[in-house]
C-alpha cells in the first residue's frame, strides 16, 4: 500500500513538472514570435544605412579601456587617462573625413547605448546620486530614453590614418559611434549664466576614502604597460594579452582605479546591500574591491579568465 502511494505522489509530481515545463515553453514560444513579427515590420531598430525610416549605423569601430558597463564612469572626464580609438570604417578613403580635426583639442562623440537590453525607458527615474528618489528622465544623463543616444565631450590625444585616439572616455568597448564633431566652445561653451540641479553641485552623498592593499601595490609596479604614443597602441598583438592596451604606467592605472570608485560606480541596489566585495574590468585586468561603510579596500588586480575571455570576445 505504502509503495502504491509513493507511485500516486511520483506520479502527480511528474506531471506537475510536465505542465509547468509546457507552460514555459508556451512563454518562450510567444515571446519569440512577438520579436519575429517585430522584426518584421521593421519595429526594430537595426545596424543599417541610415533611410528615411531613421536608422543608422555605426561609423567606424569603437576600442576602450572599458570592457563591461560595469565599473564604466557615468559621466566623460571623470577618469581623465581612460582611453580609447575610434577607427572610422564608414569611408573608403577614412583619413580624409579626418582632415583638419587634429586642429581641435576635444570632440563630442554621438553614440548609441546598444547595451539597455530590453529595459523599457519610463517618465522618471532613480540617478545613482539621489539614493533611490527620482526624477524626470529629461532632467537626467540616465542611458534608458525613449531613443537611446548619448553624447560624450573626449579629449582629442591624437590621429593615425583613419583612427582618433581619444581620453577621459566613459564609453565601453565595441559601443556603435554614431556621429564625430568637433568641440567649439564658443557655441558650445557660451559666456551665459548657467545653472545645475543642487543634486549634481552637491550631491547627497558621503565621499569615499580608498586604499590599496600591499598585494596589490605590488602587482601594479609589475604589470607590463601600453608604451608611449598613440600609433603604437593601436598596434597591441593578440598574443600579449598580459600588456595592459591603454595605459601607460602604475600612476595611470592606479589614479584611474581611484577615480573610478570615487564616482562610486555601484548600482541603488548594491548601495543599499549595505558592506559587500565586488570587482570590475578595466583594460585588461579585473579589479577587486571591499567596501566597509565609507571605507574602499582595493584588495586584487589580476587577469582573470572572465577579462581574458572579454578581450577575445571584443577582438582587442
Amino acid at each position: 500500500k505504502q509503495w502504491y502511494q509513493r507511485r500516486v505522489r511520483v506520479k502527480e509530481d511528474c506531471l506537475q513538472l510536465f505542465d509547468e515545463f509546457q507552460k514555459t515553453l508556451n512563454e518562450a514560444r510567444s515571446l519569440v514570435n512577438t520579436q519575429t513579427s517585430a522584426l518584421q515590420s521593421g519595429n526594430v531598430i537595426q545596424n543599417k544605412v541610415p533611410d528615411s525610416q531613421g536608422n543608422f549605423k555605426s561609423i567606424g569601430t569603437f576600442r576602450s579601456c572599458f570592457l563591461t558597463k560595469n565599473g564604466t564612469p557615468r559621466q566623460p572626464g571623470i577618469c581623465p587617462y581612460a582611453r580609447g580609438a575610434l577607427t572610422i570604417t564608414c569611408f573608403n578613403n577614412p583619413q580624409h573625413s579626418l582632415e583638419c580635426l587634429s586642429q581641435f583639442s576635444h570632440v563630442w562623440l554621438i553614440f548609441r547605448f546598444h547595451e539597455n537590453g530590453d529595459y523599457v525607458s519610463k517618465a522618471k527615474i532613480s540617478p545613482p546620486r539621489l539614493n533611490g528618489k527620482k526624477v524626470g528622465v529629461f532632467a537626467s544623463r540616465s542611458p534608458h530614453r525613449p531613443n537611446n543616444i548619448g553624447m560624450s565631450l573626449v579629449k582629442l590625444e591624437g590621429i593615425s590614418d583613419g583612427t582618433m585616439f581619444l581620453s577621459g572616455v566613459d564609453l565601453i568597448d565595441g559601443t556603435p559611434i554614431l556621429d564625430v564633431k568637433p568641440y567649439i566652445s564658443v557655441y558650445d561653451s557660451p559666456s551665459i549664466s548657467s545653472t545645475s540641479a543642487s543634486w549634481i553641485v552637491n550631491p547627497p552623498t558621503n565621499a569615499l576614502t580608498i586604499t590599496f592593499s600591499d598585494h596589490v601595490l605590488s602587482v601594479l609596479s609589475n604589470l607590463t604597460y601600453a608604451p608611449d604614443g598613440v600609433v603604437k597602441m593601436s598596434k597591441r598583438s593578440l598574443k600579449k594579452r598580459n600588456c595592459l592596451r591603454f595605459f601607460r604606467n602604475e600612476n595611470e592605472l592606479k589614479q584611474s582605479i581611484i577615480d573610478i570608485i570615487s564616482a562610486d560606480p555601484r548600482s541603488v541596489f548594491r548601495k543599499k546591500q549595505g558592506d559587500t566585495t565586488f570587482s570590475f574590468p578595466v583594460d585588461s585586468v579585473d579589479v577587486k574591491v571591499k567596501v566597509k561603510g565609507e571605507m574602499v579596500s582595493v584588495i586584487d588586480v589580476s587577469q582573470t579568465e572572465y577579462v581574458r575571455s572579454l578581450l577575445k570576445s571584443s577582438g582587442s
